[in-house]
């Protein structure tokens, strides 16, 4: 029988997928190899940052998180059989328009990452926040945070100030980012800055529209086909980019290819079957990742391990072995 989300010869007739046979979830996963799950999709709040952004933080819905500390995240991942979490700045990041201001937190938060996997060996990474609008500070950083600080990778987020990772302005960021070979993630801001209040697809929540409307800008600017040697991670899915995919490329190979090589996370798609069966027909097996947006999903790392039905192997890569071939270093 085949399964009620995709089926495998659908999926392969779309294009290539994960084999979605009747099988094992990431549950029966955890309980074979417990301790083995890689979350790629893991926010952290360093206390200087919670203080010296308590208005953007406010704005982001993350003041909720002020009792957040590393102890309570291991617990977390503990409870869930989660091995490592790679942990991203929360919302809204460090950039608020301040130069000065934005370039102390973004150093203040990515030593604090740091220092969370110095103390917890093997438990935690980090892809270290830059103050993306400023071209001379975020190229510091990411010297500093992958050079000494040895971070997996840089995050990004979708828009600044109404800008999306396609302008021209943050071309010298992304460039430099490619000569590195980085891993980037990409997380979505909860405002597209774009008049929200009468925005018709604000129900559907910022974090699908505005990944998006960054996939799309970094295609129509070119930038994208531009980056061949970064290794982006797009979260939740990649948005609303398995389904209108073929549309952003038109009629271009080259940029279907490109598309088609971006990673994307499995962040709130496993409770929905139309978004789970978009993701896994439209990107490579090798790119989808676990992640579980802890802890702003209610359930933690729990939501999304019992939703989809895999095979052992396929549950077992998308658990760890794809992310350890991302980034080698899980895997050592």
């Amino acid at each position: 029988m085949e399964s009620n989300l995709i089926s495998r010869r659908g999926a392969l007739a779309m294009g290539g997928s994960l084999a979605l046979a009747a099988g094992t979830g990431l549950k029966a996963l955890r309980a074979a190899e417990p301790g083995r799950l890689i979350d790629v999709h893991h926010h952290y709040f360093p206390p200087a940052w919670m203080a010296k952004f308590k208005k953007e933080i406010a704005e982001s819905n993350g003041a909720r998180f002020a009792s957040w500390t590393v102890q309570t995240a291991l617990e977390e991942m503990d409870k869930s059989g989660c091995a490592t979490a790679i942990v991203t700045c929360g919302g809204p990041g460090t950039w608020n328009g301040d130069v000065e201001l934005s370039r102390s937190v973004s150093r203040d938060v990515n030593e604090f990452g740091a220092r969370m996997v110095e103390d917890h060996p093997g438990r935690f990474g980090f892809f270290a926040s830059v103050p993306t609008p400023d071209t001379e500070g975020s190229l510091k950083e990411i010297e500093y945070s992958l050079n000494t600080l040895k971070a997996d990778g840089i995050l990004l987020w979708s828009n600044y100030d109404g800008r999306f990772l396609g302008d021209p302005g943050f071309a010298p960021v992304l460039q430099e980012l490619n000569r590195r070979k980085a891993v980037v993630y990409v997380h979505p801001k909860i405002t597209s800055d774009l008049n929200d209040v009468n925005d018709p697809l604000r129900a559907l929540g910022s974090n699908w529209e505005n990944t998006t409307r960054t996939i799309s800008s970094l295609v129509s600017s070119g930038m994208l086909m531009r980056l061949p040697d970064v290794k982006f991670i797009f979260s939740h899915g990649g948005g609303l980019l398995p389904t209108v995919a073929v549309r952003l490329a038109g009629n271009s190979p080259e940029k279907l290819a490109a598309l088609r090589g971006l990673y994307m996370d499995t962040a709130q798609t496993t409770t929905n079957p139309g978004a789970w069966g978009a993701l896994t027909a439209f990107a490579e097996p090798s790119h989808v990742l676990f992640g579980s947006d802890f802890p702003y999903v209610g359930d933690g790392l729990k939501l999304g391990l019992t939703r989809v039905k895999l095979s052992p192997s396929d549950a077992a890569a998308i658990a760890r072995g794809y992310a350890e071939k991302l980034i080698p270093r899980l895997g050592a």
